[in-house]
């Protein structure tokens, strides 16, 4: 009876240490370890990462984990991620440190839900100075893993809804309050917001049928007007939802109540495999460029 007593605890220590994928004394000290946290970006990126897109370089460990985003205009984006056997973890799943070229820090505190998406940031704009300001991002998605709601705190308030028809965001819309007569009626009330929205296409005259994304871009602030900041490097890491099922190839914006539209088209160039290497955003006489490589 005494060695039952005694093999009892045994069994179960090495039940708990093969409970985690990972139950190694370096691990605090090796980024690559594989540990309990829920983040695959092959389930995003089913076809594989981009090694960069439009400036953006993306490193990632053996594991598939990102864990560096650099644009060519000297941001960096470090990515850690808390796995269940760290305290960090009860407070939250991952984080992303941005620092911009002038050495302004972004820290972004990431709750994840179980598919490993982001349901809930807490940011910390001019993190680590007396400047320093506090606001939440809230995220919602839909059965098939869709971003279909995005809150932020900051500024006094900011809804997006995202809307999807067979795997593609076919509508966007963005409602702001803020705590200032917008409208100058002389009251700060329900009628004090700015509202804006987005239609997209996937076909047009000249492309009649859908193209693929094959990539599984995202370009929310460029195509879908749906303003990311810093949490679009969130997208790349794999933990924002999962990509439309086609590249968009036109845009339409409506900005204040006027209804005046503007109009945008969508030119990509695609390589030998079907994933984009270039995409024009505008017209013929004027256009921005963004280039991808695989």
């Amino acid at each position: 009876m005494f060695f039952f007593n005694k093999i009892i605890p045994v069994i179960v220590s090495m039940s708990l240490c093969l409970g985690f994928i990972a139950c190694d004394d370096n691990d605090e000290n090796d980024d690559s370890v594989n540990t309990s946290i829920v983040v695959n970006p092959a389930k995003v990126f089913t076809g594989g990462l981009p090694k960069s897109v439009s400036g953006m370089s993306i490193s990632q460990n053996k594991d598939g984990l990102v864990t560096s985003i650099t644009t060519d205009e000297g941001e960096k984006a470090v990515f850690e991620y808390f796995p269940g056997t760290r305290a960090e973890a009860s407070i939250n799943s991952a984080r992303i440190t941005v620092t911009d070229e002038d050495g302004d820090i972004t820290e972004l505190n990431l709750q994840l839900n179980s598919d490993g998406y982001v349901e809930f940031c807490n940011s910390i704009d001019h993190a680590g100075t007396p400047d320093a300001n506090e606001f939440t991002w809230k995220m919602k998605y839909d059965a098939d893993s869709h971003l279909i709601e995005m809150r932020r705190s900051e500024g006094g308030g900011e809804i997006t809804n995202i809307t999807y028809k067979d795997g593609d965001v076919i509508k966007t819309s963005t409602r702001y309050t803020t705590d200032s007569d917008i409208n100058g009626d002389g009251v700060i009330d329900s009628n004090d917001e700015w509202k804006y929205q987005a239609t997209i296409d996937y076909v047009t005259t000249g492309v009649t049928v859908p193209i693929k994304n094959k990539g599984c871009l995202m370009m929310f602030d460029e195509l879908l007007d749906v303003d990311m900041d810093e949490m679009i490097y969130a997208y790349y890491g794999g933990m924002l939802g999962k990509a439309t099922k086609h590249l968009p190839l036109a845009g339409h914006y409506t900005y204040d109540s006027s209804g005046n539209t503007t109009e945008q088209n969508f030119s990509w160039t695609l390589n030998d495999n079907g994933y984009p290497t270039e995409l024009l955003i505008g017209s013929e006489e004027e256009n921005e460029r963004y280039t991808f490589a695989w």
